[in-house]
């Protein structure tokens, strides 16, 4: 799987991904959004869409 996600994806993408997912588990450990911004150097638009996400992740188990 993860030969195949390098040859499909570029090193910014896989990037991007490897931070969504550290949004993911900071918000499931109850880290406030505005907290996952300042620690990860993202907006905060992109924390509440990752949250929106988790959300809906949640609401499909």
């Amino acid at each position: 799987m993860e030969q195949k996600l390098n040859a499909l994806l570029t090193p910014n993408e896989i990037s991007e991904m490897q931070r969504r997912l550290q949004i993911f588990a900071l918000l499931e450990d109850g880290v406030s959004q505005r907290e996952i911004a300042k620690q990860l150097g993202v907006g905060i638009a992109t924390v509440t869409r990752g949250s929106r996400a988790l959300k809906e992740l949640k609401d499909h188990e």
